[in-house]
């Protein structure tokens, strides 16, 4: 008989849709093996009573309660909680244990994009702000990206629901992502990204990236992505996304540098599978 897990996640439009894509992706690659129920947690405090019937609890959410459980639990992104029957991984931290893409569910099909870059056509700028668009950032950025840039032949990829399109925005293109994300990063040459999932998927591919938050917790990983030159991290200062733009449109061996860099990093061995084989 196969062993029963139970995949519990959060989302709204407060908070995003991650969660629940990550998890999506980790039943379809579980459910090969175990038997998989993928439900979205509307108590938090009903965690314990949930996964009674199940040989492993996997949480996916935004914050964590105190959780009394004699249950067997994997946590993401919180590895600050102090019980033996609950483990923490975080695959977007990269210092601690259990973290880093080793750790990340990648999209089907991700490793099959190969990167292109041909300054004679028109290059594809990706936006992604994420589902919490503090002060209407994106708009604010493509407006300054709009009236500054002077050297690049361009098209803007966006995603966000929130993007209000006028007369002033031309060539834009406002994208469903998370339906099939590699349709889209195919045809990408550049990307302005929230530091969240797409950022591990863009750095997969190699796609040089201008990381861009005012979050805190997205801050921390920026800066650590620019420190290992994983991209660049600019915070709120729309003269330098420009700048930076424009470096690697026009600078070969700094773009190829990024590329090589990225892609060296983020495509390690999955341990994710094992270390669930392992707890169940």
């Amino acid at each position: 008989m196969k062993k029963r897990i139970l995949i519990l996640y959060e989302k709204s439009k407060k908070i995003g849709m991650g969660h629940y894509y990550r998890c999506l992706r980790l039943k379809k690659l579980l459910k090969q093996k175990y038997n998989v129920k993928l439900s979205k947690l509307i108590k938090k405090k009903k965690i314990s009573i949930l996964s009674k019937n199940f040989d492993l609890t996997i949480l996916d959410l935004k914050t964590y309660p105190s959780i009394k459980t004699l249950n067997k639990i994997i946590i993401f992104e919180d590895l600050h909680k102090k019980n033996k029957n609950i483990l923490s991984i975080d695959p977007l931290d990269i210092y601690n244990k259990n973290s880093g893409p080793e750790y990340f569910v990648f999209p089907k099909g991700i490793d099959n994009i190969k990167y292109n870059f041909d300054k004679k056509k028109r290059i594809n700028i990706f936006f992604l702000q994420g589902a919490k668009d503090s002060n209407n950032q994106l708009n604010k950025l493509i407006s300054y990206v709009l009236k500054n840039n002077k050297k690049i032949n361009f098209k803007f990829k966006i995603v966000s629901k929130k993007f209000k399109k006028s007369n002033l925005f031309r060539n834009i293109q406002i994208l469903n992502f998370y339906n099939n994300p590699c349709t889209i990063y195919k045809n990408v040459q550049i990307a302005i990204s929230s530091v969240g999932n797409s950022s591990f998927e863009l750095g997969r591919i190699g796609i040089p990236t201008i990381h861009h938050t005012i979050e805190k917790r997205e801050i921390k990983r920026a800066k650590i992505f620019e420190k290992l030159n994983m991209g660049i991290f600019i915070n709120n200062k729309l003269k330098r996304i420009v700048n930076e733009l424009n470096k690697i449109y026009l600078d070969d061996n700094y773009r190829k540098k990024l590329i090589k860099t990225r892609k060296v990093f983020f495509k390690k061995k999955n341990k994710l599978l094992k270390l669930i084989e392992n707890e169940i």
